[in-house]
């Protein structure tokens, strides 16, 4: 016999993939990849159907609530991290389902027949899925990385030098600027040598996020009057573009998000009060 709970959850869980992957199918992906969503939500609404036969209903607001938080989490990280995530929270579906028939006569050949789409489905998603922001992740994480190191280490040595949070923000949104075009440059130059990938693509995605985190980062020394103030909102954006990036390495290389968010920001952390010493050294002896 299947306990109650178990089946309610699996119930839930697969109500709450079918709901997604509809809406994914239909709004969210092309080609081969919205026919292999398009097939994965038939058969989750098939598997939500046995185990709400067995358990009982488990659908309701709070699993829609579910389904929407999903689908605005597709919009900040896209389509590929979305399917990535709801594969980890289904857990090996395939595995579960393939031994619980074993040991459930009467439902085993529903269950192995769930087992086979489970798994059917990840090879489809592997082979579907090609979004142009996961093949150039590399590229986005280099002009984020060193944006982040570059200007939080400017930031914090103006803090021990300059006295203007204008003059500040206007030094490094220069610096950004010009550290931008270099690294898309950089990029362009490495790309050539990288089977797969486009040069003028990578470089231009890695000059975007370049770009991007110099305007995050500036927009606090425009808008506050006090450096001090300044800087402390400016490390508050690079911790949530830390936070927003890590996402990406957890869900698509299976890395725990709290480690590699706290490795990220000890990191930038630890930068910025290395250079924030080095320039209040530097301000006392230009003093």
């Amino acid at each position: 016999m299947i306990p109650p709970d178990y089946a309610k959850r699996m119930c839930r869980s697969e109500y709450v993939a079918h709901r997604v992957y509809l809406y994914a199918s239909r709004y969210l992906a092309g080609g081969k990849l919205r026919k292999a969503l398009s097939k994965a939500s038939g058969d989750e609404l098939r598997h939500y159907e046995f185990w709400r036969r067995v358990g009982g209903e488990c659908g309701g607001p709070s699993a829609l609530v579910e389904v929407l938080a999903l689908l605005a989490f597709s919009a900040l990280f896209g389509i590929t991290v979305l399917v990535r995530t709801l594969e980890r929270m289904e857990g090996d579906a395939s595995r579960a389902y393939e031994e619980l028939s074993r040991g459930v006569p009467e439902h085993s050949e529903e269950l192995k027949s769930m087992a086979e789409e489970e798994r059917v489905h990840e090879e489809e998603f592997a082979s579907s899925i090609d979004e142009a922001r996961v093949r150039y992740l590399g590229s986005i994480v280099l002009g984020v990385s060193d944006a982040l190191i570059e200007l939080t280490g400017v930031y914090a040595g103006a803090l021990g030098v300059l006295e203007s949070a204008r003059t500040a923000g206007t030094v490094g949104l220069l610096a950004g600027l010009s550290a931008s075009i270099s690294m898309a440059a950089a990029s362009y130059a490495q790309a050539k040598h990288e089977a797969g990938r486009r040069p003028g693509t990578a470089a231009l995605f890695t000059g975007l996020s370049y770009l991007a985190v110099v305007l995050a980062l500036a927009a606090p020394y425009f808008l506050a009057d006090a450096l001090l103030l300044a800087f402390v909102f400016m490390v508050i954006s690079a911790i949530l573009i830390v936070a927003y990036v890590s996402v990406y390495s957890s869900v698509l290389f299976g890395r725990s998000y709290l480690r590699e968010l706290a490795s990220n920001a000890a990191m930038l952390l630890g930068v910025s009060a290395a250079l924030y010493a080095l320039g209040r050294a530097l301000g006392s002896l230009a003093g």
